[in-house]
Order: structure tokens, then sequence, then C-alpha cells
């Protein structure tokens, strides 16, 4: 049953009618309108009627029920279009959900971004995409959830600022509990998954959140090779062969049997020369060991303490103003762009248990409480523990100043130490260390 134009649609938790006032598209589970009615505009999808079962229903009341998601990550939770209520219409069976409408003119389908019809992020804002992305998921997945069908097509992003919204979250639910029709979509499921061997689960969705943090970086999916453009019948034996029987990670460090070697991958391999070491690292690691094994896959924590560590590492040519992407297994930064070399300034570097997170000594540096957590991530973004600062009697002098109520102790290299006080900066000085909430932070040159 197809909704017309101007028909009634009842919301049963609210209890409230909408009215149906364009149909904006649909897709493999149902059809998609625009409502309007006492709350504004919404966004209904309306499930096909073989769509349409008591199982899906229910599991839509479930998500209901927790409205807001996530309350325990708001940040994260705000990214979830969410099943808000279920909808229905009298004598029939059909039914489906209402959501909020999501901006088409801000946000963007990285589809549109590849064919030209929106801006392609930046670098850095291609670094904020993929934190709030792996963010997002980590905080799902911590509350027990599992999504089911990370894609290209679940989530949109702004181009100019990296905010991101993930849309089509009727199909989560309970990590190893709740049962789905809905597997995953064809190039973004888990080996396993698709050879039958297991459900889709949270180890699952971390390797569809990889395929989709690989196409956000390549513009191309990481199986897509020489095995691949050998393929005449593109069907379902051969996809399971490229993305489950034997799945060949295109840029592998060994096994060179699907390397991107046709013209057509161009695009590609220029990508993967300018994608920063720490990143390429991850993606390697994701579809080679984590493709076999799926208790070693890359985790959200992972994924997002890297991007955050790259967000530090943005610098502009001085050449050409091209931005770049500095870390620490570069030695020297060359820029994507017009090939001149980078002056890599001096960094502060965070010890912690987990990680060193770096931090390049520019004007504007802020010391954040998520810099001394970077795998837990950006918990509070305007807690500011330090800013660098120079000096006013000697501008090329640098400090950091104290933004805290408590005291610093500032070690330099010869092992004399001064205390920084509250409002009050220390001197920069390679070799020397700052200890902050029980982490060091190192001066380095």
């Amino acid at each position: 049953m197809e909704l017309a134009i101007g028909q009634t649609v009842q919301a049963e938790l609210g209890q409230y009618s909408m009215k149906v006032r364009q149909k904006l598209g649909e897709g493999g589970q149902g059809e998609v309108y625009l409502v309007e009615g006492p709350n504004g505009r919404m966004v209904l999808k309306w499930y096909y009627a073989h769509q349409a079962t008591e199982e899906q229903r229910a599991a839509i009341r479930d998500l209901v029920k927790i409205w807001p998601p996530l309350r325990g990550s708001p940040e994260a939770g705000r990214r979830f279009v969410w099943p808000s209520d279920l909808a229905t219409v009298p004598d029939s069976k059909q039914f489906g959900y209402l959501m909020m409408e999501i901006d088409k003119k801000r946000f963007a389908e990285l589809g549109e971004v590849q064919g030209r019809q929106k801006p392609q992020p930046t670098p850095k804002i291609m670094c904020e995409i993929g934190y709030q992305l792996s963010n997002s998921y980590r905080a799902l997945h911590l509350a027990g959830y599992c999504y089911r069908d990370i894609s290209m097509g679940n989530m949109v992003f702004d181009p100019q600022t990296g905010d991101v919204l993930i849309c089509d979250n009727d199909n989560v639910g309970v990590n190893n509990a709740a049962q789905s029709a809905m597997l995953g979509t064809w190039d973004f499921m888990a080996p396993e998954v698709i050879l039958g061997n297991a459900p889709p689960s949270t180890s699952s969705d971390q390797h569809s959140l990889a395929v989709l943090l690989f196409h956000l970086w390549m513009w191309h999916h990481p199986m897509h090779g020489d095995l691949e453009c050998a393929i005449r019948s593109w069907d379902i034996p051969a996809k399971k062969r490229i993305y489950g029987e034997k799945p060949v990670f295109i840029f592998h460090p060994t096994d060179k049997t699907n390397n991107p070697n046709d013209p057509s991958y161009g695009t590609v391999r220029k990508r993967w020369d300018f994608c920063p070491p720490t990143l390429k690292a991850l993606f390697i690691h994701a579809f080679t060991i984590g493709v076999q094994d799926p208790k070693r896959r890359v985790t959200e924590g992972e994924w997002q303490s890297v991007f955050l560590q790259l967000l530090e590492g943005a610098l502009p040519c001085p050449s050409c103003r091209a931005e770049n992407l500095w870390d620490a297994m570069r030695v020297d930064l060359t820029c994507w762009h017009c090939r001149q070399s980078i002056p890599v300034p001096g960094r502060l570097v965070v010890k912690t248990a987990a990680t060193d997170f770096h931090m390049l000594l520019t004007p504007g540096l802020k010391i954040k409480a998520f810099h001394l957590d970077p795998i837990t991530g950006r918990k509070d973004q305007t807690a500011v523990l330090g800013e660098l600062v120079s000096n006013p009697l000697n501008p090329a002098q640098w400090g950091i100043r104290n933004l805290t109520a408590s005291p610093w102790t500032l070690a330099f290299a010869n092992g004399t130490t001064i205390p920084i006080p509250p409002q009050r900066a220390g001197p920069l000085t390679a070799g020397a260390h700052i200890r902050i909430d029980g982490c060091e932070i190192q001066i380095r040159s």
C-alpha cells in the first residue's frame, strides 16, 4: 500500500495525526515520505507489506522506548536520526516510523561529494567526520547495541564542519540477542556474516565501519582490485567470493594478487599515497588481520584516537596553502599538492598508559581534557586545561599557561623544576616536561 498525498497517519505513542506531503524516495525495506503535523515537518519510513512484520513492529516500539538514544553519551546520541514514534493508518497491517527531517542543503551523502554535487571536505574535516563516526558507533556498542547495516547510504555529513548524522536506525538491536532480517549491505558485510557463520554483531559492525572509513578517505572499496576487475558477471556468487570467501585487501603488504592496477583505479592509488601513515596502518590491520580474525579488528576507540591525533596535525603548506596532515610516523612532511617541503614545528607529547598523543606547537593551541584520554574521546570539549602563549617581552619565546585551579610542575632537562601556578605560564624548552592530572607532557623540538 503506497501512501497518498494528503493521507493521514497516526503517531501511536504521541496520539497525534500527520498528513503526507511528499514522497521522498524508496529503498529495500520501504518508502520514505515527508509528513507534517502539530510538531512540524518530519520524515516517515513506511514499510512494504512483506517487511511490515510483527517482529519489526516490536523492534520499532523497543527503539522508540529508549528515545532519546544513548542518554549516557548525549553528543553521540544526537547524531542518530532515531525512530521517535510508530506510525499507522486505520484498517492496514502496514506501518512505519517517524524521525526528524534532515537538512539536505547542509548535509551531503558521500556519493554526492564523489559526484561533485557537494563540496569535498578538507583533510581536517575528513578527520572530524571519521572521529564522529567512530565515536558514535563506539557509544552505541558500549550501550549494548549493534547497528547491523553500516554503509555509505546510512550516513550524511556537513562538508564544512564535519558534523555527522546516522540514518536508518530501525535495524539497531541488542548485541548477540535481538534477531533481524537485516544482515547488512553486501559490500559492507563482514566475511563471517556473508558466509552464514555468524549473525551481525558489534564485531561485524567494526568491519563495516572500517569499510565505510576507507570509502570516505579513498572513494573506493578495500577489496575492489584486480580480482574484482577480472570478474565479468557481478552476481551474488562473485560478491560472495570477493567479500566473503577470498577477501584480499587491494594494498595488502605481501599478497599482491588484488592490487588496483587497472587504469580506472587511479583515484584510489593517489588518495592512498596521500593517506597519513598511522591511518594507513589501521586500514592494513583492518583488512588483513581483522578480516580473518573478528576478535582482532580495529576498535572504534582506536579509530577515534587516530582521527583526534590527525586533527592536531593539520598544517597549511607555506607555498600553496594546501592543507596537509602530519603524524608521528612521518620523519618529514611534503605537500601533497605542490610537493614542497613543509617545516614541522615542535610539539607536546602527552604520555598516557594507552598511547602517546602529539600536539604541534602552533598558534592557538589549547590543551583540553580529551587530549589526556584520546581513547575515550571528547567527553567535554569545553574543558581547556592550558594554552600556548608567547612571552610579551620576547614574542619568539613560547610558553604554556595553566588554566586549571591546581599548580603544575615544570621539570627541565637538567633536572631543575619550577611551579606553574594557575593563570601563570611556564617556558617551553625542548626536553622539559609538565605533569598534569597524572599525565606527563613532554616538550620536543
